[in-house]
Parts: structure tokens; sequence; C-alpha cells
């Protein structure tokens, strides 16, 4: 029959393994939301980006239109500088046509940086869809991967806890309850190794008695964070 260091030992190996276990296989859905929640991103960014497009192609629209009207109208003007009666008609004529001009310059100047935001916007497009569709290649690829992994860590789960039904039968019948209340709620920190005269869970250093009690095959609880102590062999 295992003694109680032994039983501790192999009790504590267990439960780090399901511990490990199960933070994989909540750790997989996290990731996978995760993922999902980049693509979901992405694919917002990519509605943003055409909403702007669409935006800038209107206003690019507009001063064209804007600035075609304005050539017509400077059009004009130049007509009726050739017919004036009178060099006063003239003079207001030539001032309108100038003040014009600079209206066209400055139309032609913001028509320009709308095309070139147009076209910044566009080149956006292609890189947004590749990162979308790479997002969307690594979901799948570690999706079908972690189910093929859980599938194997469940069915080792099961069995380490087989395991561990089977280990918690070989502890005294005076600290089994003690130790279900512990594991209960501390996990695989219900129990911990004594290393170089020190409780690995809290580091605190134990007395002698406490060490002569583990020798003996006392079950021991560290004075400090209440873990049930056990040395290697």
């Amino acid at each position: 029959m295992a003694s109680v260091t032994e039983s501790l030992k192999i009790l504590h190996d267990i439960h780090l393994q399901l511990e490990g276990i199960r933070e994989e296989l909540v750790k997989g859905p996290r990731v996978i939301q995760a993922r999902q929640r980049r693509i979901e991103q992405k694919e917002q960014e990519l509605l943003g980006a055409q909403e702007q497009l669409k935006q800038a192609r209107l206003a690019s629209d507009r001063k064209s239109l804007d600035l075609k009207t304005l050539e017509k109208k400077l059009e004009d003007l130049k007509g009726k500088l050739n017919t004036a009666s009178s060099n006063r008609e003239f003079d207001i004529i030539r001032g309108q046509l100038q003040a014009d001009e600079m209206a066209k310059s400055v139309l032609e100047d913001e028509t320009l940086e709308l095309f070139e935001k147009v076209d910044e916007i566009s080149a956006t497009f292609p890189v947004i869809t590749r990162e979308i569709q790479q997002a969307q290649d690594e979901l799948k690829q570690y999706t079908t991967k972690f189910e093929s992994q859980a599938v194997e860590l469940r069915s080792k789960a099961a069995q380490l806890e087989h395991d561990l039904a089977a280990a918690e039968k070989t502890l005294p019948s005076e600290a089994a309850e003690k130790y279900r209340r512990l594991v209960h709620s501390r996990g695989a920190r219900a129990l911990a190794l004594v290393d170089n005269s020190a409780c690995c869970n809290c580091f605190v250093q134990l007395t002698s008695q406490q060490k002569i009690q583990i020798k003996t095959g006392t079950i021991v609880f560290c004075s400090n964070c209440g873990s049930m102590l056990y040395q290697e062999n």
C-alpha cells in the first residue's frame, strides 16, 4: 500500500495534469472567440472604408460639377469681356474673371485632393481583404486543430479523473475530508511539495516538528497557506 507521502505526490501530479488539461480546454474557445472578434473588427473596418470611399466619390463628383459650372461661367465672362460697351463694364467683368479664376484654382486643388483620397481609400481594400482572408484561414486551422486536440484532452481527463478517484481512496480517513475541502476551494494548490524545507506554494519554512511529522507519515498542513504537504522520498 502506498505511503501517505506517495499518495499525496500521486494526487498532486494528477491534479496538476487535470488542471493543465482543463486550462487548455478553456483556452481553446477563448482563442477562437478572440480570433472571431478580430475578423469582425476587420470586416467593420472594410465596411467603414467602403463608406468613406462612397462619401469621397460623392464629394469628388460635386466638386467636378462645381468646376465644370465655373468653367462654363468663365467662358461666358470671356465672351462678355470682348463685347463690353464701356471701360467700366470691362473692368467689372475683368474683376469677376480674376475672382473666378482664383476660385477655379482652389476648386481644381480640392478636386485633385479628393481624387487622391479616392485612390488612397481604394488602395486599402485589397490589404484589408487579405487580412480578413488570412484571419479566417488561421481561425479555421486553429479550430480544426483544437477540436482534434480536445477529443484527446477530454479522453485523457476522463482517465485522470478515474485515476484520481482511485488514488483518493489511499488517503487516511482522518485526512480525506480536509483534502476534499481544500481541493474544492483551491484545486491543485491544495497540495504542495516540500523543497529545501519550505512549502512550494508559499515558500514558508517548515518547523522542525513539521519536518519530523512528514517523515513519519503524518498528514501536515502548511502553517501559512494551509496546503497539504509532502516531500519526495
